[in-house]
């Protein structure tokens, strides 16, 4: 049954999206009730990026991270599989791991004690006998655990709802080829230490940026002229010599295709950067208003230091909350954010009408997926793409409901 939430919104969801005049309610970037909604439709459903195997190796091993608003435990059990748990003791929901990674043989929780092994099974009761006089079933009070967890290529995704189909099938093989792109640099592995900062700004905002060349020669023109870049050059790569191809990946996922030069997404909270940076960047959101990013760094292992120290020195110096790329957009989300929540312009859509019309759909049988050919490289297709796809996760009863209805991009 669908909750208050989806039932405030779901008349508007894909009313919201014009996808064929370009325009959209800037409600969907403010409103609390879709937020609400978005938390069950998408991040309660969705296949969703937890961390790469290099991190959780060992036995013991965990990382912590989110599903939505949901604190989960990523953990290498002994028996070497991967377990993703909800962070939340049985008892009375005390988070059972503080740290953001290291290694334990278990988790105990600092309020009352209750003890769960590497796979959250209740081992532990302080007052079992006194207290309890042995009648808790402790089989049956072990850590909640996501519906299903899978990895492709060292990452590991994890979802909640037991209805979902496969990684693959969530993937699909546009999705695939966005993570091949990075996992081919090399038997990569990720750099210790996670970049974490939040800004006041919608998950969606910070999402479409990453394929929107528009706003580079603008936005970034002080960093630009810092590393002696011209604007001019900058232009006419990105709008005088405008020809390029997008894929389009069923669920919404997208990427851009300049050589040499990819940022792809994976719906709904998943970056991919493939050209002078090796890094993801995960999306976590914290409410309709901020959402909190995590940039992971990834360097192929048998990379000398020199090699390790220049791929961060380039993350450090462009991502982050001290990164010059970085601090130029997120202030510009931020100020999107206030736009769309503004009630005297409540009733003016968003306007996303560039590229609309652009570019033949290749239903991809020469590369296993659809392209957008011929087109301009400076568009905002990928977006309409996104929020088309945004509304049919928010309008869908269930997983199976989605997987009959969704948009097909090579029929587009």
């Amino acid at each position: 049954m669908a909750s208050a939430a989806t039932e405030r919104a779901s008349t508007t969801f894909r009313s919201s999206i014009d996808h064929e005049n370009g325009l959209v309610d800037r409600a969907i970037f403010s409103d609390q009730a879709i937020y609400k909604a978005e938390l069950e439709q998408i991040f309660s459903r969705a296949w969703l990026f937890m961390c790469h195997e290099s991190q959780i190796p060992n036995a013991g091993d965990f990382f912590q991270t989110y599903m939505g608003e949901e604190k989960v435990i990523v953990v290498r059990s002994r028996d070497r599989s991967v377990e993703v748990m909800l962070n939340a003791c049985r008892h009375r929901g005390a988070t059972v791991c503080r740290a953001h990674s290291g290694n334990t043989p278990n988790f105990i929780c600092a309020y009352h004690g209750w003890t769960y092994d590497l796979s959250g099974n209740l081992i532990g009761v302080p007052g079992m006998n006194e207290l309890y006089e042995r009648k808790l079933d402790r089989s049956e009070w072990g850590l909640k655990k996501a519906a299903k967890v899978s990895s492709y290529r060292g990452f590991i995704f994890a979802t909640l709802d037991e209805s979902a189909p496969s990684l693959e099938v969530f993937l699909g093989n546009a999705g695939r080829y966005m993570i091949d792109n990075l996992a081919n640099y090399g038997e990569i592995e990720v750099i210790p230490g996670i970049i974490r900062h939040r800004l006041r700004a919608n998950w969606k905002l910070a999402m479409e940026n990453d394929q929107d060349y528009y706003h580079v020669g603008i936005t970034h023109a002080s960093a630009l002229d810092a590393w002696g870049v011209a604007r001019t050059t900058v232009n006419k790569n990105y709008w005088d010599d405008n020809v390029g191809d997008l894929v389009l990946g069923e669920f919404g996922h997208v990427q851009d295709t300049i050589p040499g030069h990819f940022h792809a997404n994976i719906f709904p909270h998943m970056c991919i950067f493939t050209d002078l940076l090796q890094a993801v960047v995960v999306r976590h959101p914290k409410g309709p208003a901020e959402v909190e990013q995590w940039y992971f760094s990834f360097v192929d292992k048998n990379a000398s230091e020199v090699q390790k120290r220049e791929v961060i020195r380039r993350n450090i110096s462009r991502l982050g909350p001290t990164g010059m790329i970085e601090q130029d957009d997120g202030e510009n989300w931020e100020f999107c954010t206030e736009g769309a929540a503004s009630s005297a312009m409540r009733d003016v859509p968003f306007n996303y009408q560039m590229g609309i019309g652009k570019g033949e759909m290749d239903d991809g049988s020469a590369v296993g997926f659809p392209l957008l050919r011929g087109g301009p490289r400076t568009t905002e297709e990928y977006a309409r793409w996104q929020l088309r796809c945004w509304a049919e996760w928010m309008d869908a009863e269930s997983w199976p409901a989605l997987l009959e209805k969704h948009s097909n991009p090579a029929v587009i």
